[in-house]
């Protein structure tokens, strides 16, 4: 039987007299393992030691001995399942490989190990970490200077980042850079290496293999580039890409170098049929190695769907819809033919030549049909019961692949081509559903909006069906053998009271269970980002608090206890020394505001108090306008608390966050375009971006609550000139409109987001709309709305950039405007919720935004979601805002 890491680590450390003195502690990622009297430096000189996941065993039993009879802390990857993701083809190119860290306790020390180690692991095979540099040419012991602890210093962006300290005390970021990037003032411990290629000079052009020219970096990947390079033999554009050594290494010791051999050899085989890239040649430079292939000149389907999406609003046309699902059938018919099984076919892994011409590229996965392989597959469009069978791991015999695993993969690609659904799923807990059952409801629900999807649901429900009833390959083609029927759009189902309330229920309780006021933070934070403030709205336990209070308030009696334990639980955490930034999402204002909410609620006059002196003491000298990170989320709060308080200390500080934001956009030097006359005030010019989040619309949104309740026109004036620009840069599609991010940026149009986007800029307008009676404002707010509601199916749950945040305009507008229409759009936006939701331990829950996992924070996870189905099924403001101009009504709490 295989030994643990850490059973291999006791071993070594149960001779060390006396017996004990060592600790070993496990955490989520990393086992560390401390000597007795440690004093941890904060920075300096450390060592990574790489391995692959058959290698890691012996790196770790060598490198323990040298480290535990040296005394030196360190740390390594807690499993094998760890070891893998840590080195694999995906993982982050400035972590990859570090398998092992160790904490010198001076540089004397760390040469002395660095030696040792290198004489230790002389042979072991393990990738190159690409943000150290090696001790020795191909050893396994890197170096690089940076913390030696986890980053507890907030960043202005409101989340934990190292910081070093120059030699003069100033700090500078631990950079993470996949090159060496040391601090110039941090002298390297050894010598550098002679240049790899001498007389080369940075710059100067890239020849690879001593006739490809690199023209462009396509993508860069722990594997190794992408590349379009020049042929200077031929005079042609190439396709190269790059495998690196031992990176993504198997049990068998095979790693992306022999993946990308094999993807040669399969390229050999498909291209005389015409489905694939043809193969030019294969190389070793430097131990890389690289496959040289026929640039196909053209887009991603994954890229190609999403543009006809957005240029169609959504509506792709059925026959272009059917024409590229006959020539899908025809690509993966030809594939078969040939002897073989893609298993890994997806949008990204499709490329549109000129004419709309679909190719198969990236087919390193692709196996003999029914011999048994190594399990491969992307979540989401690679068949479930394959992906996720047996022969996952290496304790159970590789199954072989079928047809049927591709029949899925084509039924799932088709499903996204034609409505930008993202198919992935969030795994039940026992019993689960099928994943049949769980596409099918999703293509039933979304159906109706997408004539291209309704054309093609029985192929899709066929190919993405369970077991025996899966539709062949032949079967699809025959079905695409004749002529589409098109139908209009109609509207799609709404959620039901009954659904609504279930996953009211069941997410309350989940949050009510899942509560640990013992930890670092109180509810676990989201693995898909950076450790932030446990205190915040974005990702903390501020956001959580302000809807259990929303639930309490409306009558959910038994969410109280929650509420009361993380009110106690916020209190606490803010009387501990650290940095407080503004923000009202990712620094404190959101915090106070819901901490002095819930108290209130819970009837407890004195952390009402308290919340109300902390918001009092929160800094608002900052260089940052936005409602996310600065001085118009700090206002909003402000303002909000002396509504609520009646204490006059908040309108003095809001007019301080006022006058402080037109300042900085008065003076910024760039920012966004302002395209208007002389008439219309443009003082938010220099706001960064357009949206709700990050720019003009949170920030006049501001200054419009602001000047409407402190009576200070011009500030009301400077909003509406906020207003005349949103409209005149918006992109209007028929009888919608969509926003950039800010100017010349394309990254972000045509998705709907609150924090840059669309909806974002629609929360604004109709507040504007209300104050004004412009119907001018009314009009655009209708298009953001409508773009959003279109956006539906194509976006994740979340508040901050999904579907939670976006019908929450919706709501908007019914409460504007009185019309119904809007509310059942949302209750539409609703359904799109539920039947994306998974099933864990008998609850229905609402993933994140990675649809992958539960999560609680409120602008990526559960927290928000519940906070539109409570407006949605109750009424009751929208959060974070403050809407309703009117005089303090409650007690000072300050008297």
């Amino acid at each position: 039987m295989t030994r643990s890491y850490q059973s291999i680590t006791k071993e070594i450390l149960s001779a060390v007299s006396p017996p004990g003195a060592w600790q070993i502690r496990d955490g989520e990622s990393w086992c560390m393992v401390t000597p007795p009297r440690h004093e941890r430096r904060s920075q300096g000189w450390k060592l990574h030691i790489s391995a692959t996941p058959a290698s890691a065993p012996a790196v770790l039993e060598h490198a323990a001995r040298v480290l535990v009879a040296h005394e030196c802390a360190f740390k390594f990857a807690v499993t094998p399942r760890f070891t893998a993701e840590i080195n694999s083809v995906r993982a982050n190119r400035a972590q990859s490989g570090k398998f092992l860290t160790a904490y010198p306790a001076d540089d004397a020390q760390l040469r002395v190990l660095a030696e040792q180690l290198h004489a230790v692991t002389l042979g072991l095979p393990g990738p190159a970490i690409l943000s150290d540099r090696r001790y020795r040419p191909d050893s396994l012991v890197h170096y690089r200077f940076g913390c030696f602890a986890r980053p507890r210093e907030l960043t202005d962006e409101g989340f934990y980042e190292g910081r070093l300290e120059a030699p003069d005390g100033t700090l500078v970021p631990d950079r993470r850079d996949p090159w060496f990037s040391p601090p110039a003032w941090a002298r390297p411990p050894f010598d550098p290496p002679a240049p790899a290629v001498p007389g080369r000079r940075r710059g100067d052009p890239v020849r690879i293999g001593g006739r490809y020219l690199v023209k462009e970096a396509i993508r860069h990947s722990n594997r190794g580039g992408v590349y379009r390079a020049l042929d200077e033999h031929t005079g042609d554009d190439v396709l190269l890409k790059e495998a690196r050594p031992h990176v993504g290494a198997d049990l068998a010791g095979r790693d992306a170098r022999d993946w990308l051999r094999y993807e040669a050899d399969i390229l050999t085989r498909l291209a005389p049929r015409g489905v694939t890239p043809a193969v030019r040649e294969v190389f070793e430079s430097a131990g890389h190695v690289f496959l040289v292939e026929d640039l196909i000149d053209g887009k991603s389907l994954q890229q190609w769907a999403a543009d006809r999406l957005n240029d169609t609003d959504g509506r792709l046309p059925v026959p272009r819809a059917w024409r590229l699902a006959r020539e899908l059938v025809r690509l993966l018919g030809e594939v078969h033919a040939a002897g073989f099984v893609v298993r890994d076919f997806k949008p990204s892994n499709v490329v549109m030549a000129p004419g709309d011409a679909p190719v198969l590229v990236d087919m390193e996965c692709t196996v003999r049909l029914d011999e048994p392989a190594h399990v491969a597959g992307t979540q989401g469009f690679t068949a479930p019961e394959y992906l996720n069978g047996p022969g996952r791991d290496a304790h159970t015999a590789p199954p072989a692949p079928g047809p049927d695993v591709d029949a899925y993969s084509l039924g799932a690609t088709l499903l996204y081509v034609t409505t930008g659904i993202n198919p992935v799923q969030a795994a039940d807990t026992a019993p689960a559903r099928s994943s049949g059952d769980r596409i099918a409801a999703i293509v039933h629900a979304a159906a109706p909006a997408f004539p291209a999807l309704r054309a093609l649901a029985p192929l899709v429900l066929g190919l993405t069906a369970d077991g025996p009833a899966r539709w062949s390959l032949p079967r699809a083609a025959a079905f695409l053998d004749r002529e589409p029927a098109a139908g209009p759009v109609r509207a799609g189902p709404t959620a039901a009271d009954a659904d609504l309330d279930r996953l009211i229920d069941d997410g309350l309780a989940h949050l009510g269970d899942t509560i640990d006021p013992a930890g670092e933070y109180l509810w676990a934070r989201p693995r898909s980002l950076p450790y932030g403030d446990a205190c915040n709205v974005q990702v903390g336990a501020a956001g959580v608090l302000a809807v259990l209070d929303r639930a309490v308030r409306h009558g959910y009696t038994r969410a109280e206890p929650a509420l009361a334990a993380a009110a106690h639980w916020l209190d606490r955490r803010l009387t501990l020394p650290g940095r407080v930034l503004p923000g009202l999402y990712f620094g404190r204002s959101g915090t106070a505001w819901a901490l002095y909410d819930a108290a209130h609620t819970l009837g407890d006059r004195q952390l009402a108090r308290r919340a109300s002196e902390y918001a009092l003491r929160i800094p608002l000298e900052w260089n940052n306008p936005d409602i996310c990170h600065g001085l118009a989320g700090a206002g909003m709060a402000q303002l909000h608390l002396w509504h609520a308080s009646g204490d006059e200390r908040f309108a003095d500080r809001v007019t301080r966050c006022a006058e402080g934001l037109l300042r900085i956009t008065r003076n910024a030097e760039t920012g966004v375009d302002w395209p208007l006359g002389p008439e219309h005030p443009d003082d938010l010019r220099g706001s960064v971006l357009y949206g709700f989040g990050h720019g003009v619309a949170g920030n006049a949104a501001f200054l419009l609550a602001a000047g409407r309740d402190l009576k200070r026109p011009e500030w009301t004036e400077t909003a509406v000139g906020g207003g005349h620009l949103l409209c005149a840069v918006a992109e209007r599609r028929g009888d919608s409109a969509r926003w950039p991010k800010g100017p010349r940026r394309t990254d972000g149009v045509g998705l709907n987001l609150w924090c840059n986007g669309t909806s974002g800029v629609g929360t604004f307008l109709v507040r504007l709309w209300r104050a004004t009676h412009d119907p001018y404002f009314r009009e655009y707010a209708e298009r953001a709305a409508l773009a959003a509601y279109r956006d539906r199916w194509r976006l994740g749950p979340g508040t901050c950039h999904g579907v939670a945040g976006n019908a929450e305009l919706l709501l908007d507008l019914a409460d504007a405007t009185g019309e119904d229409r809007h509310r059942v759009r949302a209750a539409e936006m609703a359904h799109c919720l539920f039947v994306r939701a998974t099933r864990r331990n008998g609850r229905l829950l609402v993933p994140d935004d990675t649809m992958r996992e539960v999560c609680a924070s409120y602008n990526v996870g559960l927290a928000g979601v519940l906070d539109f189905l409570l407006r949605l099924r109750l009424g009751g403001d929208r959060s974070w805002l403050v809407d309703a101009g009117r005089s303090p009504s409650r007690p000072n709490d300050h008297a």
